[in-house]
């Protein structure tokens, strides 16, 4: 829960103009195939050596059409304290709990990010079917 709530503040708190926030998730019943995320200027994927990579996985999405994420500002969104917002807007720790929260619980993120265009983190997190064929809940 909190780390889909740290990156649906930042989603909305990536620009005062008005934008849209989407929230989507998606259960996979296959391993995501790791060889799809390349990082670069656009892409990041982290915590790809501790990612538990076994389905059932549940993927949360949280989008925006914000301004996106410079190419040489994305290698610093998860350091603690790192922000482009002014201090008295932000403290840096949203991304890091993300990540710190992420590593715990053996998952991973994917962040896609064109700029002008908006962004895209996607939160890959392992699951365990419980009773109901539509039921999971999350490893921890």
């Amino acid at each position: 829960h909190q780390a889909l709530l740290n990156l649906t503040l930042n989603a909305f708190q990536c620009t005062s103009m008005h934008h849209r926030v989407e929230i989507r998730g998606q259960l996979h019943q296959q391993p995501i195939d790791l060889d799809m995320f390349v990082d670069g200027a656009e892409d990041r994927f982290v915590n790809r050596e501790d990612f538990k990579n076994t389905a059932p996985l549940l993927a949360l999405s949280v989008q925006d059409n914000g301004p996106g994420i410079p190419a040489d500002v994305m290698p610093k969104i998860f350091e603690p304290y790192f922000s482009t917002q002014p201090r008295s807007q932000g403290t840096g720790l949203g991304l890091c709990i993300v990540h710190r929260l992420l590593k715990e619980s053996r998952g991973a993120v994917h962040v896609h990010s064109k700029v002008g265009q908006g962004t895209v983190f996607t939160i890959y997190l392992p699951a365990h079917p419980v009773g109901q064929p539509s039921a999971f809940r999350l490893e921890t």
